[in-house]
């Protein structure tokens, strides 16, 4: 598989907790929980991620909502938003695209950059039901979901409804390599007595319910629809008589409990009282384990898939997270149980492996040193100079390499020292783009070679263009300005659907924000704008013609799209005729 993971930010410091699932062939009680955390802990910080479709594929065009910021994903899958409201203890990340069941993503955040990986699930027709006889839906895989007449109401007025219910479903499948990347949430979760546990699941389904025109549709108060749910074949022999019910509470991306599964067959079946995703799961008692990669050189290992697997008489238990780019990695494990640590390349090969002792109490293992055998650890490092050649101390470079861009910051000496965790096969080189920050210039793309496991890239010129980023604009005689300011926001980057290729300009501060779209550009000229938002106006009509010249056109990422534009529009919530103007740089990050 491609590496598809887009890292933007000079330091990358936030610390995702791992994602625990149990093997199916776990057994046993639920453990007590420990008490959900007190107040929330909020920071304003850094998020960006990557969102993947059904194939590993990036997923552009996906809607991306934290609080109340919102992004577009590239083509590339990826997104960024800055002067991100999240917290400390719970931050909710949301992901939307037709077609697919909405996203969630939960995890603790920092004051760096947060980096999320979502893997989003297709909305499967399983089947049509008239809503005033009732009947049954069934997956390929058995999994079934039987409405009772009568019992379908609409979600918005809450009318009873009689006519054709589309339900739209899709099994999860605890026991799939990339649950951790598909798992609705995280597998935290809150139990009946409010205490917060870590899930070990024994299958999951998402629901959703529409009438024939696509309105939305629920279960009436007081009915029930009954769920069947296949139990992996690894868990029948050993799976218990009943297992609890947990369904994703949207306002948090936590799993709640609710209700109780008996298991008939090779499946579990239980009664919802409405759709969502819902799970069969067992509670765990958890302890923190943190960790710190580093490879031969004592540099940090960046964005490296971090598996922890408890054995025990019982069961197995795995746990995933991903590395920051201090190698950083940190989140809730099975306690009590023996431990293996598992460094996996994004292929979800193992790279390195060691045994850990159970745990009763939260720990740190410090710093783990990763020699790879299989060149599947790639160091690049090089030195950046400005226009006199001398080295630069407050710059950075952007390496593209592999489907994805790193920025790596400069020492006092002008050397930068970057790592890559890659499959085998990868290309056979990289692209370089040495900035300057003093002095805001950059240089040009410079091509270097490949050799592992350590690529030197030489002679990296920070000199001969501005590198300062900004869209200047003035509303309604009114002035704002999106810089480079740590806490605003500037993204340009294109995706293309069919035989339409949309550029998006994006910039966010605390002050305004304004975002347009242009098609088809692939080069300077004049183009008409397709879509604007700015500040509080979102459903916007435009006074035509409204175009926008583009005066420079980025050739490779890391270079600039350059343009202005003047025009006039409605919000169509009003009459109010608006004034627009706007002069803008904007990186290209794809």
């Amino acid at each position: 598989m491609k590496r598809l993971y887009l890292v933007i930010g000079l330091i990358l410091s936030s610390v995702l907790f791992f994602q625990c699932q149990k093997e199916a062939s776990f057994i046993g009680g639920p453990d007590a929980g420990i008490p959900v955390a007190g107040a929330p802990d909020p920071i304003t910080s850094i998020l960006q991620g990557n969102i993947l479709d059904e194939n590993n594929l990036p997923a552009a065009g996906v809607t991306i909502t934290v609080g109340n910021k919102t992004a577009i994903t590239n083509s590339t899958g990826y997104f960024r938003i800055a002067d991100a409201s999240l917290d400390k203890n719970t931050s909710l990340v949301t992901a939307e695209k037709t077609g697919y069941f909405k996203g969630y993503r939960v995890f603790a955040a920092t004051t760096g950059t947060n980096q999320v990986v979502i893997k989003l699930v297709r909305r499967n027709l399983a089947g049509t039901i008239t809503a005033s006889a009732g009947g049954n839906a069934t997956l390929t895989n058995g999994a079934k979901i039987s409405l009772a007449a009568n019992s379908v109401i609409t979600a918005t007025s809450g009318a009873d409804y009689a006519g054709d219910v589309k339900v739209f479903a899709s099994y999860i499948d605890p026991s799939a390599s990339d649950i951790a990347e598909i798992v609705p949430g995280s597998l935290a979760a809150n139990d009946k007595d409010g205490k917060r546990v870590m899930l070990a699941s024994f299958g999951m389904l998402a629901v959703e319910l529409e009438s024939s025109t696509g309105e939305k549709l629920q279960i009436k108060s007081g009915s029930v629809a009954t769920l069947t749910s296949p139990i992996p074949s690894s868990a029948l022999s050993s799976a218990p008589a009943t297992i609890a019910l947990w369904y994703i509470d949207e306002q948090t991306g936590l799993w709640k409990e609710e209700g109780v599964a008996a298991k008939q067959g090779n499946s579990y079946v239980g009664d919802v009282k409405h759709f969502s995703f819902w799970n069969c799961d067992y509670p765990m008692n958890v302890v923190s384990l943190s960790l710190t990669l580093h490879n031969a050189g004592s540099l940090s290992i960046r964005n490296a898939k971090v598996k922890v697997t408890a054995n025990s008489d019982t069961g197995v238990s795995f746990c995933y997270g991903f590395t920051d780019s201090l190698g950083q990695v940190k989140g809730y494990v099975p306690s009590g149980k023996g431990l293996l640590v598992e460094m996996l390349d994004p292929c979800n090969k193992t790279i390195h492996s060691q045994s850990i002792p159970p745990l009763s109490t939260n720990t740190d293992l410090g710093i783990i040193t990763v020699t790879s055998t299989n060149g599947s650890i790639l160091t690049m490092q090089g030195t950046i100079s400005d226009c006199a050649d001398l080295p630069i101390k407050n710059g950075y470079a952007i390496i593209s390499f592999d489907n994805v861009i790193q920025y790596a910051a400069t020492d006092a000496t002008g050397q930068f020292s970057t790592s890559f965790v890659t499959c085998s096969g990868t290309p056979a080189s990289a692209i370089i783009i040495g900035v300057d920050q003093t002095s805001e210039q950059q240089g040009s793309a410079t091509t270097v070679m490949i050799t592992a496991p350590v690529t030197r890239a030489e002679n990296i010129k920070a000199c001969g263009s501005s590198s300062a980023q900004f869209i200047n604009y003035t509303l309604d005689a009114v002035d704002y300005n999106i810089t480079n300011a740590t806490s605003d926001s500037l993204n340009g980057y294109s995706i293309t659907r069919e035989t339409t290729k949309t550029t998006y300009i994006v910039g966010q501060s605390s002050a305004g924000n304004l975002r347009f779209t242009v098609n088809n550009v692939s080069a300077t000229g004049t183009f008409p704008v397709q879509s604007l938002s700015v500040n509080q106006h979102n459903n916007i009509k435009l006074t035509q013609p409204f175009n926008v010249t583009i005066t420079g056109y980025p050739a490779t990422v890391g270079d600039f799209y350059e343009g202005t534009f003047t025009g006039k529009f409605t919000d169509t919530a009003s009459t109010v005729i608006h004034n627009i103007s706007s002069s803008f740089k904007v990186r290209r990050n794809n």
